[in-house]
């Protein structure tokens, strides 16, 4: 929640800081005169770095929390070593030069420049950077420059300008730039959605496919309001110019909506690869609601039927209706109502036509497990199976990929061999787990195909310990109680189901063949997604 706070605040300061220094870098003949601002825009300055700060307190709260690493140890690696301190540091730099230089640079392009490279340096520590790097980097920071343009000016211009002289001018070329700005949005969007979010239907299902769905449907009455501002620019008769400033105030109220939706994705999982995402996160409870069959992994379509489609035909009149009474009447309480509810009808029919598909099975039947494990991977992959585990039909496998990431999966045994199971795989990579002298991790799963459907909750622990050479078994320590594993070519793997959520601390003794405890390693965190450093 704090994170999301801390993005909010950035997007808006961003937004301001880019309107107000874009504004006041052109001739005052072309935009309306604005209020004193000085001191709100020296504020604005101080905040964005106190924001990049929330992301590397929590980053350092994590080193020493859950990996006891020392407080001062922790801080130097964040501030040297991640994207999220580097960017910091920086920002701290760029504000205090434009603070010292503030009367200077006001006025000038120059200011415009350092709010990019701010802008430039939050991108830098954003996850789209972190997933898809140099492609992210490049998009969130389109994506985020376009919007602090045009709704930045929009909303300076709507809530802080003195009158309304030179509105007319000021629409005709900022309605060009508006333009341009959307276009960049949707290019840009379109770049960190391949990226980020490849399966966009399938996507819906998690909390992060519907906020970005919320905020793809509230995008369409925003581009409503800037084509009638388009228009506003280009007519030759003169409109009501408080109704224009009324309009501008609107639309950035909506872009305040979107930027809350894009903050609060940044908490939640994004879904690279959406059933993967289900083996541990939960479908989001607006789509089991919309569900008739709830289920818990696997995939969607969309199947229209008479309701929806009926649905979806009123609320395309509806939003038709209000861009015309919007661009021929002015009528903004009313247009605005209708986009209201013709947005409300969009979802509802989308959410209305989208029905449960099943598993994605591989039905192939390969001779060994080797075979079927090896399918995810690229054929020059070298697999090194080191754990198999009968339950039943089932066959709980760990291996290594290249000496580099430990994965623990699921197979079926079947009469002429092996089935893979849909999305069946966790998997510890970072550092290679030949490198290390012991890596272990546990999942805390939820749903999907390592979650027992009996209990709420299923704890899979596996991981390598090279050294000590004399372990013969681990015993695990969770809340809920003590279980032992031993140990196979220096590997082992757990699973234990409950119906309640376990401490994230949960210590590992090292035992020797006679029992007698080696030493202890400390676990205080228990991972969510399918993939994990």
């Amino acid at each position: 929640m704090i994170d999301s706070l801390a993005n909010v605040l950035l997007y808006i300061c961003f937004s301001f800081l880019m309107g107000y220094f874009f504004l006041y870098a052109l001739s005052a003949n072309v935009r309306p005169a604005l209020k004193e601002a000085d001191r709100f825009l020296k504020i604005l300055l101080i905040l964005v770095p106190l924001l990049l700060l929330v992301p590397v307190i929590r980053v350092v709260i994590t080193l020493v929390q859950q990996f006891s690493v020392p407080l001062f140890e922790a801080i130097t690696t964040v501030v040297l070593d991640y994207s999220t301190g580097q960017a910091f540091v920086l920002a701290i730099i760029i504000s205090i030069i434009f603070l010292g230089s503030f009367p200077v640079l006001k006025g000038s392009w120059y200011s415009v420049i350092l709010v990019f490279l701010l802008i430039v340096l939050a991108s830098w520590s954003s996850h789209g950077a972190a997933v898809a790097g140099i492609f992210g980097f490049v998009g969130n920071t389109l994506h985020l420059v376009a919007v602090a343009i045009w709704i930045g000016i929009l909303a300076v211009v709507g809530w802080f300008s003195l009158n309304n002289q030179n509105l007319r001018l000021f629409t005709r070329w900022f309605s060009f730039v508006a333009v341009g700005a959307v276009a960049v949005i949707i290019v840009s969007g379109f770049m960190l959605m391949s990226a980020i979010v490849p399966q966009y239907v399938q996507s819906w299902m998690l909390s992060y496919g519907q906020l970005l769905l919320l905020k793809h449907i509230l995008f369409l009455p925003l581009l409503v309001f800037g084509f009638h501002h388009l228009l506003l620019g280009v007519r030759k008769e003169q409109s009501n110019k408080e109704k224009i400033s009324k309009s501008f105030q609107i639309e950035s109220v909506m872009a305040l909506v979107i930027f809350t939706l894009s903050a609060f994705m940044t908490e939640q999982t994004p879904p690279h690869e959406v059933a993967q995402t289900l083996q541990t996160e939960s479908v989001s409870w607006v789509m089991q609601f919309f569900l008739s069959d709830p289920i818990s992994i696997g995939s969607i379509k969309m199947s229209f039927s008479l309701v929806p489609v009926t649905l979806g035909v009123i609320g395309v009149f509806l939003f038709g209706y209000a861009a015309r009474i919007l661009i021929r009447s002015f009528l903004l309480q009313k247009s605005t109502a209708a986009l209201g509810a013709s947005i409300f009808l969009f979802y509802l029919a989308l959410m209305l036509s989208v029905g449960g598909n099943g598993y994605d099975m591989d039905e192939t039947v390969y001779e060994s497990i080797s075979d079927a494990v090896s399918q995810t991977y690229e054929p020059s992959a070298k697999i090194d199976i080191l754990v198999t585990e009968q339950h039943e039909e089932e066959i709980h496998v760990v291996y290594t990929v290249n000496q580099h990431e430990l994965v623990a999966e699921k197979v079926i045994q079947v009469e002429e061999g092996y089935q893979r199971l849909p999305a069946a795989m966790l998997t510890i990579g970072g550092t290679a787990v030949a490198e290390e002298k012991q890596k272990i991790r546990t999942f805390r799963v939820q749903s999907g195909n390592w979650h027992d459907e009996h209990y709420e909750y299923t704890y899979v622990t596996f991981g390598m310990i090279q050294e000590p050479n004399e372990v013969a078994r681990v015993q695990i320590h969770y809340e809920g109680g003590s279980y032992i594993s031993e140990l196979d070519r220096q590997t082992f793997l757990h699973v234990v189901s409950s119906n309640e959520n376990w401490d994230d601390r949960h210590p590992i003794d090292f035992l020797k063949d006679n029992g007698q405890v080696i030493e202890t390693y400390a676990r205080n965190v228990m991972e969510e997604g399918v993939y994990c450093h």
